[in-house]
């Protein structure tokens, strides 16, 4: 589980502490900046990031009350997190890079765009993996509502307050969360590295989550509230992967985007929000290729039954 090594340190930022992990950034040409979805500590993601690390540096960086980020007080709103994300990478930047590219999955995908947005000349480009991109209308509900309206509205938000927070051991947390909820389909490696990377082992040595539920909830409950407004204005090269099966929400927001024109691409594949859990080696590949613009290696992908749909 997670063999690849990485340099980690707690970098301060606004009202609180981020902590990165990077591996060859001296001497790289191309680096990927990866972000992660809400409640999966970014080295969940291990076997999707050691494909892509072959060929690239890496910035990944943990949101508040994931990995060894402190949760703080309360959640600073998905604005001020991706502008805490931001402030931590433009200190990393080295000039000698010929390419940053940003990678993120739900949350972490909504951030990466926030970012690029703010600041066109961040990223060379962008991979969204399923995006956490909430409808107008559900940004606007979400906005005016108390947090018992939010748990009325949002399944997430009332599923998340429910959450198990402890497990007597890695085994039993692993046994006990395969192939429920989330989890549903996962290759058994990603569920060991969510386990590993997502929980922490108490005194006792029971393992506990790192991410709060009341985060992990508040971040569900609450989105960006000029997102739509915003969208028009990305300047970066992006694509949107997403999962065919992946939360109709999330799919009204895509649709909309194609619907008005934007220069978003998208890949359509097999499996839901988190398909890159689901298929590791075959997500890497895919992300690989969308970054070097290989059309062959996304067709083989596609003659594979992996992709559905892509925009070329």
């Amino acid at each position: 589980m997670g063999q690849l090594s990485y340099s980690q340190q707690v970098y301060p930022v606004d009202s609180g502490q981020l902590s990165v992990q990077t591996r060859a950034l001296d001497g790289a040409e191309q680096v990927l900046h990866f972000l992660h979805g809400n409640g999966f500590a970014v080295r969940t993601y291990s076997a999707l990031l050691e494909s892509l690390a072959e060929q690239s540096g890496m910035i990944l960086q943990d949101a508040a009350g994931h990995g060894l980020s402190p949760a703080g007080e309360d959640f600073v709103g998905w604005e001020a997190s991706s502008k805490r994300f931001q402030s931590v990478l433009e200190q990393l930047v080295q000039p000698q890079w010929r390419s940053l590219v940003g990678v993120g999955h739900s949350f972490g995908g909504c951030m990466t765009l926030l970012m690029s947005i703010r600041n066109p000349q961040l990223f060379e480009q962008t991979v969204l993996l399923d995006p956490a991109l909430y409808p107008e209308e559900m940004i606007e509900q979400l906005m005016h509502a108390n947090e018992q309206e939010k748990r009325q509205q949002s399944m997430l938000v009332r599923q998340t307050e429910r959450r198990r927070t402890t497990w007597p051991s890695m085994q039993d947390a692993c046994e006990q969360l395969r192939g429920r909820g989330t989890f549903v389909g996962w290759e058994e490696r990603c569920l060991e590295d969510y386990v590993n990377f997502s929980t922490y082992e108490t005194q006792t040595g029971e393992r506990h989550l790192c991410c709060p539920p009341w985060l992990e909830a508040a971040v569900f409950g609450s989105a960006p509230e000029m997102l739509w407004r915003d969208i028009p204005k990305l300047k970066t090269p992006t694509y949107i992967v997403w999962g065919t099966q992946t939360l109709d929400v999330f799919q009204q927001s895509y649709q909309r985007i194609r619907q008005e024109g934007s220069d978003i691409r998208f890949v359509e594949v097999r499996g839901g929000h988190c398909f890159m859990m689901q298929y590791p080696t075959q997500s890497a590949r895919l992300v690989r290729a969308l970054i070097d613009q290989n059309v062959d290696e996304i067709r083989a992908l596609q003659h594979s039954g992996f992709v559905i749909n892509f925009d070329d």
